[in-house]
């Protein structure tokens, strides 16, 4: 994984988005330590904005409100990658969603090092979390705008109804996959080395095996048998030979 105070190498970014992501990462990184030591009414504004030597101005050009950047979203979080994604269009030689998983995983690797989530800072996050537990109120917000915005990129990429349930499935278990990625890579590894992409595309890998070896089972399974109802002796009113003698 990428050193996400920076978020990208210089080589790859103009020099104005270099310092944006920096600004970003600082002010997330700073308000964080202080709404783990204080709360969110331990420190002002103006109190962060000094620190990491910005104006109240700047910081509203990044963030909308206190809770945002102790979260971590930015403004316009997402919005370039996910408009690229979203415009670009699925190579026609390919199945509806086949490489869904790999887009997906793109732009989530970019998100974790945007808001500058490293082992560290995850620490330093749930840590934030426990001091203010309402702040987990503003993530499901944000998770559900992210959701629909995710989902309609999906569509729009892959030329599919934006309510076609198998587009709404790849989120929904790409999502569940990325939590488990994440708790495993900041909070289980003992291995400072790997990468968060690698863990990610591990458990990405893990799913399609899965899906793989469901879709052959079900190919090799015989027709089912239709059941039929044994044929039965009719019941007749007319009298045995015995009644009859």
């Amino acid at each position: 994984m990428t050193d996400t105070s920076t978020g990208a190498a210089p080589e790859t970014i103009g020099k104005t988005a270099l310092r944006r992501v920096r600004v970003r990462a600082e002010l997330i990184a700073e308000a964080r330590r202080r709404t783990a030591a204080d709360g969110l009414a331990g420190f002002t504004l103006d109190e962060l904005c000094a620190t990491v030597g910005i104006s109240r101005r700047t910081f509203f050009n990044h963030f909308a409100s206190k809770d945002d950047v102790v979260v971590g979203t930015a403004i316009d979080d997402d919005d370039h990658a996910l408009e690229a994604y979203a415009a670009s269009s699925r190579d026609p030689r390919l199945l509806p969603l086949e490489t869904v998983f790999d887009d997906l995983s793109r732009l989530i690797v970019a998100r974790i090092e945007q808001v500058g989530l490293t082992r560290e800072r995850a620490a330093a996050f749930r840590a934030v979390l426990e001091r203010e537990p309402r702040l987990f109120a503003a993530i499901m917000r944000q998770g559900d705008e992210q959701k629909r915005r995710v989902i309609a990129a999906i569509a729009r990429h892959e030329g599919l109804p934006v309510d076609d349930p198998r587009v709404d499935a790849a989120f929904t278990l790409a999502t569940a996959l990325t939590q488990r990625a994440v708790e495993q890579f900041f909070f289980e590894l003992d291995a400072p080395s790997r990468r968060f992409d690698d863990v990610l595309a591990s458990w990405f890998d893990l799913a399609r095996d899965l899906l793989a070896v469901s879709s052959t089972t079900a190919a090799a399974s015989p027709a089912a048998t239709p059941i039929t109802t044994p044929a039965t002796t009719p019941i007749t009113t007319e009298p045995s030979d015995r009644e009859a003698r």
